[in-house]
């Protein structure tokens, strides 16, 4: 397989900071468009996010299924970043719209939302796959993983500061109020997805090209073929691929959870600046996992691709944990998060890396690419987490006694601070155990890689040959 060249080396990346701006205007703000800018009812808000978000689970797996059934003339993964973000932009924009009545929103809201993660999920899996398509090379592997680690926490930094500036902006632009300040920024989003994976079509021209097609009972359409079993086997029999979800799917559950409890944090322990002193910490947060993410290719070429996914978690869970014991500085919790995110950005620029690798481990055992349904796993741990997320801040809050208009004591600072930074670095820590029976070798993964080509080239020269001699 030959090299990445100087084009994606540099702009790889740019896919994933417009797809990370177009999410984060719904992560961050699409239950308070529903509630206080569509006034639906908090009921309405519950039923469309409960909704929506079992729907957008289900179909990241579907989304890798189709990823590896297609072939298409533009490449099996590249097209997929040629077709599918115009669409994107169409329905995504319908999710922060005020059509008729309540019901009459709430459906076609529904419908965007849906429509729009179908097509971007299968979109984000053929980016993701792409990476295994470009290079077999672990250090160029973990290069790439680290550049979209490093696009999606570029794309978090500045949404997190301009959407809602753009959202009034719009507003008063084109006159048509709140709501259609949203949809104009929802399409803003939209656009950048769709230029940032534009780009990453068009710099990786030459490298995914569409595989050969084989007449049925050829040795080559054999190697082709791809059932759902061959995708279950690719699942169930990959050891590694099952603890590179196990840990995922633990992990992401602490990094969302820090995230969300860093504003109860803030409101609880300086309620006289707490929106300036969570966005301060948000914004060390981000730039710390960018800075880790753009690390994480010089971690591997010292020390592999699993042990430094493995360093730079427990790195994150000590000045993590280190934090809770500074939490009444603001100053020292800002420098901490930032040193521990650094330490995570080099595990969290590794993901795509581990999945890849995984998924070569499947194709070498089975014969079957089944790249897309196993990278389709990796979407599949985010959606997962952020649910269960959310069960572990309602629970925690709980505990802990919150409400809005408890009255702040020492007991429930105390409490605050805990859920703040204890519980996710023990959720992180818990992840690292999983990793631990990840057995696959960068090395060895290179042979596979070997290996796996010199099958398919066998089976093409086989094809050839016995269509020559029918033809004779």
């Amino acid at each position: 397989m030959k090299r990445i060249n100087s084009k994606i080396k540099n702009f790889f990346g740019l896919g994933d900071a417009g797809f990370s701006f177009m999410t984060t205007v719904e992560t961050s703000f699409f239950l308070i468009f529903l509630t206080d800018v569509a006034n639906l009812p908090l009921a309405w808000a519950a039923i469309i996010s409960t909704l929506t978000g079992v729907c957008d689970t289900v179909s990241a797996i579907v989304a890798g299924a189709i990823v590896d059934k297609c072939n298409l003339k533009h490449g099996k993964y590249r097209s997929w970043l040629l077709y599918g973000p115009p669409f994107v932009i169409v329905f995504f924009a319908l999710q922060f719209t005020k059509v008729g009545t309540d019901l009459t929103a709430a459906i076609v809201i529904c419908l965007g939302f849906i429509i729009s993660h179908f097509i971007w999920n299968i979109a984000w899996t053929a980016n993701r796959s792409l990476v295994g398509a470009l290079t077999d090379e672990p250090t160029e592997r973990a290069h790439l993983s680290g550049r979209i680690s490093a696009g999606s926490s570029i794309g978090k930094l500045f949404a997190s500061k301009l959407v809602p500036l753009m959202a009034v902006a719009f507003a008063g632009l084109f006159g048509g109020g709140a709501v259609w300040g949203y949809t104009c920024t929802a399409l803003v989003g939209a656009a950048l997805m769709l230029v940032g994976y534009y780009v990453h079509y068009f710099i990786t021209n030459g490298y995914d090209l569409p595989e050969p097609k084989a007449e049925k009972g050829t040795e080559l359409a054999t190697v082709e073929k791809v059932s759902v079993l061959d995708m279950l086997k690719g699942v169930f029999a990959n050891p590694p691929l099952v603890a590179t979800v196990f840990c995922d799917f633990i992990r992401l559950i602490g990094y969302y959870a820090l995230m969300a409890f860093v504003a109860y944090y803030s409101k609880v322990m300086f309620p006289e600046s707490s929106a300036a002193v969570t966005g301060n910490v948000l914004l060390a947060f981000n730039l710390g996992t960018l800075v880790g993410s753009l690390l994480s290719k010089h971690a591997v070429a010292k020390f592999g691709t699993k042990m430094s996914t493995i360093i730079g978690m427990a790195g994150c869970v000590v000045f993590t944990a280190i934090a809770y014991f500074f939490a009444g500085s603001q100053i020292a919790v800002i420098v901490l998060i930032f040193v521990s995110q650094v330490f995570f950005g080099v595990a969290y620029g590794l993901t795509t890396s581990l999945y890849t690798n995984c998924a070569t481990y499947s194709e070498y055992k089975t014969g079957k690419n089944t790249k897309g349904f196993i990278m389709g796993l990796c979407s599949f741990s985010i959606k997962m987490s952020i649910v269960l997320r959310g069960l572990v801040i309602t629970t925690g809050l709980g505990i802990i006694g919150y409400s809005a208009e408890a009255a702040i004591t020492d007991s429930l600072a105390g409490g605050a601070t805990i859920m703040c930074f204890i519980v996710p670095a023990i959720f992180i820590a818990v992840a690292i155990i999983p990793l631990l029976f990840y057995k696959l070798d960068d090395k060895e993964v290179m042979e596979m890689d070997g290996e796996i080509a010199l099958r398919k080239k066998a089976a093409i020269e086989k094809a050839e040959a016995d269509d020559q001699a029918a033809a004779e």
